[in-house]
């Protein structure tokens, strides 16, 4: 599993601090699948923000606020445009 350098702030959905080395981040696979599962979905308008909201708390037990999915629906579809 690969670390990544932390960002200041807040610690991103599917990443938790490492706890080797907290200057680092570590993937929660579970957590981006379905990250990634709901992103598609809300991205191609089968369920709404708060529906894919709603469902990443319910799959995973963390809450990720309808405009925190926005912003990464956001990014994902800007990132595909452009690659």
């Amino acid at each position: 599993m690969e670390n990544t350098r932390k960002r200041k702030g807040r610690i991103p959905f599917g990443y938790e601090k490492d706890p080797e080395n907290p200057k680092f981040l570590k993937a929660i696979p579970d957590q981006l699948a379905v990250l990634g599962e709901i992103t598609e979905l809300v991205a191609a308008r089968v369920l709404s923000l708060r529906e894919g909201s709603a469902w990443i708390y319910q799959k995973t037990g963390r809450p990720l606020s309808y405009q925190g999915l926005k912003n990464i629906v956001d990014q994902e579809v800007m990132q595909s445009s452009h690659g």
